[in-house]
């Protein structure tokens, strides 16, 4: 029966394998098991000598892929079945989100792994090309993956050069690309992702370089470290749909993904700090409804497992959706209460989201005073700064109307609450 061997940084875990029908199995390795070391891989594959069903094991295994155009676009360039997660695993899995990579029998991380040097014009070209040559997926000795359906490209910056990761090296920097057909995209990122951290929320260090005579946004990979020694780790980590076996298909509440009531019991019972962390996921809900984005899915949270602890990761992939009215669907991704229309959201909604949350109401309603407070000093200056260093003014102006909106919106709500 065919097999991959599963790494977390160096440490032999075990094995992925797939049988005659395309299911795919998973097991620990009994070396590992029997190490004082020894941590689960997820939530949903808990340690054990059991062989895990093709279920929990595809959950996790599946959502360290592509999705979406990119999933499409990467499957008819390496000329593999989208089902088929083992191949693309096989072909992609040298650098995957977390800790987790996945090698050919034999292939081991500390054997493997070189930087190759490549200059801004050249690195704009291939951020040019990714629409049809996602994550260089055909390229020799390059295997790198990332979920989700932006196109993106894993590489080492190192603060001045760009550096292509080879044979599983493992990757510093994000660098994604416009959305096609959304205006202004890169700087609504980064414009919303310095907002978060301007008001308190935990998000890495964000940027926009421009490669090839384009905007690129860059992000700093939150599960990587620099040891003393000046050597790139990874950090394990899984998202939410992992966590809680759930199929990257299924991350919207819509289809049958997780909702705020699964995303806040989870944090309560996996994370070692559940306080703060539900403190900081309340505010990330919140926040979404005032910056207007509306994809924040189960897969745009996730835990981070570091010195054996397990806690709420820094968040990702903030957006404002809002800004692009009648481009993009623009429901919750997870309702808030009753309510999938951020229009209609009303006080009843918000306490209905209180106990979805396990939060006292007037703790919900406090946190929403705070941010739109906040966000709305911030959002100003912020958005002048962006203006003068060119952020695209109309995206700028769409922006500043919809968080103007959503804090009126808010306080609204907080004078209805009284």
């Amino acid at each position: 029966m065919p097999h991959l061997d599963v790494y977390l940084n160096n440490t032999w875990v075990g094995q992925l394998f797939q049988d005659n029908k395309g299911q795919l199995g998973f097991s620990y390795r009994e070396e590992f098991l029997g190490s004082p070391k020894a941590a689960p891989l997820s939530r949903h594959l808990p340690l054990g000598t059991q062989v895990f069903s093709d279920e929990p094991t595809r959950a996790f295994f599946a959502n360290l892929l592509p999705e979406g155009d990119v999933l499409e676009q990467t499957v008819r360039r390496l000329g593999i079945p989208k089902e088929n997660s083992f191949a693309l695993l096989e072909r992609m899995g040298g650098d995957c989100a977390g800790a987790v990579s996945v090698r050919l029998p034999g292939h081991t991380p500390a054997t493997e792994g070189v930087y190759r040097r490549i200059a801004g014009e050249e690195l704009g070209t291939l951020l040019k090309e990714l629409p049809a040559h996602p994550f260089l997926a055909d390229e020799e000795g390059v295997r790198l993956s990332l979920a989700g359906a932006q196109n993106k490209l894993p590489v080492f910056y190192d603060g001045g050069s760009f550096h292509i990761p080879e044979g599983g090296a493992p990757s510093s920097h994000i660098l994604k690309t416009a959305i096609q057909k959304l205006e202004g995209t890169v700087g609504n990122e980064a414009f919303c992702m310095k907002l978060a951290r301007a008001v308190g929320i935990s998000v890495p260090s964000v940027d926009i370089v421009e490669l090839g005579g384009e905007p690129v946004y860059m992000v700093e990979r939150y599960d990587r470290r620099r040891s003393p020694g000046d050597v790139t780790l990874r950090i394990h980590q899984e998202d939410f749909c992992q966590a809680l076996g759930v199929v990257p298909a299924l991350k919207y509440e819509a289809h049958g993904g997780p909702g705020f009531q699964d995303v806040f019991h989870l944090v309560r019972e996996w994370s070692t700090e559940p306080l703060p962390d539900t403190d900081a996921l309340l505010s990330w809900a919140l926040f979404n409804f005032l910056i207007g984005n509306a994809d924040a899915h189960g897969k745009n949270l996730s835990f981070i497992y570091d010195k054996g602890a397990v806690r709420l990761a820094p968040f990702y992939d903030l957006l404002s959706t809002a800004a692009y009215e009648g481009q993009v669907n623009n429901k919750f991704a997870m309702r808030m209460g009753k309510q999938k229309d951020p229009r209609y959201l009303s006080v009843s909604n918000l306490e209905e989201f209180a106990q979805q949350a396990g939060i006292g109401k007037r703790a919900v309603f406090t946190e929403l005073k705070r941010l739109a407070d906040r966000t709305e000093t911030k959002a100003k200056l912020l958005i002048d700064s962006f203006v003068e260093n060119g952020l695209h003014r109309v995206i700028a102006l769409r922006i500043d109307h919809v968080i103007t909106a959503r804090i009126a919106k808010a306080r609204h709500l907080l004078q209805g609450a009284k």
